[in-house]
């Protein structure tokens, strides 16, 4: 990722002058000292105007190390139109989910009621908070509390286990193009997906003759899970040779011109704490899809820690949804796996 590769190339000169990465890379970021703090009058413009969970993660000890655009979760897209043909209600729950597919799939055809990334420990959270499952503690700020070998995990892992009936295809062969790439050409009921995907879904609508919609993630259990929600950051880097331009272009992407462009070419959710400045978006029905299962997420942690989680949890989910362990196996491994992560950096 853009962190790593700077934290690799920059001393050398190399690597770009501005850059953007989610929020949960902040700390790490400060830590290695990659970023070049923006000063009291760029701090002053993100205070003023940027979402208050936003600027906390981009603040430290006084100084801003970058300035939030972007603001998302993942949640539930669905082709209203598809669901109509086969007389389906947009699903609530999961246990609704696994009713309609009994109805709707064909394995020999390749056509799934659903589709997601089964290996990709972001989008698999929901699986696992809905069972209870609190990353770093209840406020996710205690990194003595990963939480990973428990109870709740097995449990989310249980369920999440149980979905592979209903999407019987290797984690791999659910990519970018399987998944977005079908539900554009209006094959797919259900998918579960982030705002990066809203600018082709409505492009693909409308070549396509379908009508879609966006709404918060099914229930597991009659319990709401969990997303992650996060925000996305451009930072300019400590070994810029051109400080003062770097922090005019991201003085540009965080301006209204340049949030409006990104809301018009990317669909993404601008940052900021009134978004009517930014045409189209609070009218925008799909947007207030996102927003709705937002209530329903929690800040990805900016603990350092944070970055040694992913792989741990995403080795988890794929041996799980591939039958190489158990849920129980799984989440043991998955400690581990991260404690070793961990010591390795010590």
């Amino acid at each position: 990722d853009a962190r790593t590769k700077l934290e690799l190339d920059g001393p050398a000169g190399l690597g770009g002058d501005v850059f953007i990465q989610p929020h949960d890379g902040m700390s790490e970021s400060i830590i290695s000292n990659i970023l070049l703090p923006l000063g009291s009058d760029m701090g002053a413009m993100i205070e003023e105007r940027m979402l208050e969970g936003a600027v906390g993660t981009v603040k430290k000890d006084g100084n801003y190390y970058g300035v939030p655009l972007a603001t998302e979760s993942i949640a539930l897209f669905y082709n209203k139109t598809l669901l109509d043909e086969y007389g389906f209600e947009v699903a609530t729950s999961f246990e609704t989910i696994k009713e309609q597919a009994a109805v709707y799939n064909d394995n020999a055809a390749n056509k799934f009621l659903i589709r997601w990334e089964p290996g990709n420990s972001y989008t698999n959270q929901f699986f696992l908070t809905a069972a209870g499952f609190q990353l770093y503690g209840e406020n996710h700020d205690d990194a003595s509390q990963v939480n990973l070998n428990t109870q709740e995990v097995i449990d989310g892992l249980t369920f999440f286990q149980s979905m592979k009936e209903y999407l019987p295809v290797p984690y791999a062969d659910l990519n970018w193009d399987t998944i977005h790439g079908e539900f554009i050409k209006g094959n797919v009921p259900y998918m579960i997906s982030g705002p990066w995907s809203l600018a082709e879904a409505k492009t693909g609508a409308e070549d396509n003759g379908f009508e879609f919609g966006v709404t918060t993630i099914p229930t597991i259990n009659g319990v709401q899970g969990e997303t992650f929600s996060g925000n996305i950051i451009a930072c300019v880097s400590a070994y810029t040779q051109h400080p003062t331009e770097a922090k005019q272009v991201v003085d540009f992407l965080a301006s209204e011109e340049g949030l409006q462009i990104m809301y018009d070419v990317q669909g993404k959710i601008p940052a900021l704490k009134d978004s009517s400045v930014i045409e189209g978006v609070v009218e925008d029905p799909y947007i207030a899809g996102i927003l709705a299962q937002a209530e329903y997420s929690q800040p990805m942690p900016i603990l350092p820690e944070m970055s040694k989680y992913w792989g741990a949890a995403e080795t988890m989910y794929r041996s799980v949804w591939e039958g190489l362990a158990t849920p129980e196996e799984a989440a043991a491994k998955a400690l581990d796996d991260y404690n070793t992560a961990l010591q390795m950096t010590e």
